[in-house]
């Protein structure tokens, strides 16, 4: 519940999570809420420090920029198990898919619906490359950046051009170019994080 509530934005970057309130309002003991807010601080979600009240942890722009770098490395790594390891086919297969769903909701203007099929798209690259490790430390990835795009709702933009883009990559690892897909996965990767970081006013998530 506490995640959510970080992840969609409900508490907000430098939100005090104080135990007695919060655990009455969930309605668990404290140790149990330690024990959460504890999962939630090694995830990097919340700050803690000895004798002081849990925080959401704040997010600057260098944070931001820290996050879809370390983000870029692990799609960059997928895509090379998945071609090296030929799992291109059964990969392709699943993400021509979520493209198909993805120009769908461009279609009917839904950026609610294209937000989610990117994030199965991306999902997806991490699931294919068959690596265990990489998986753990995509849902860790993935939840902080889910938390930063809730905080900054996104311009729509052109979506049927989102849509088309995650289409360019699939064909690319279709053909098994490890380079054109790692150049065009790290250019929508680094497109995203430079729109979020260049509008990001620190403040306004207190």
């Amino acid at each position: 519940m506490l995640r959510t509530a970080i992840v969609i934005g409900e508490f907000k970057p430098g939100q005090e999570l104080v135990g007695t309130e919060l655990a009455n309002q969930i309605g668990v003991s404290q140790a149990t809420l330690r024990d959460a807010i504890y999962t939630l601080s090694v995830e990097g979600l919340v700050d803690t420090v000895a004798y002081r009240v849990p925080t959401v942890k704040k997010l600057s722009k260098k944070n931001i920029e820290d996050l879809f770098s370390v983000r870029n490395m692990l799609e960059i790594f997928a895509i090379q198990q998945i071609i090296l390891t030929k799992q291109t086919s059964a990969a392709v297969e699943e993400l021509y898919k979520i493209c198909k769903q993805m120009e769908k909701a461009a279609e009917q203007d839904s950026l609610k619906d294209v937000n989610e099929s990117d994030r199965k798209f991306h999902d997806t690259l991490i699931k294919y490359s068959g690596n265990e490790l990489l998986d753990v430390l995509w849902n860790i990835v993935a939840l902080r950046v889910q938390q930063v795009m809730s905080l900054r709702n996104q311009k729509k933009g052109d979506l049927p051009q989102i849509a088309r883009n995650h289409l360019a990559i699939v064909k690319i690892i279709e053909d098994g170019n490890i380079n054109g897909a790692i150049e065009l996965i790290t250019a929508h990767i680094v497109f995203v994080a430079d729109v979020i970081a260049d509008s990001w006013d620190e403040d306004d998530t207190d």
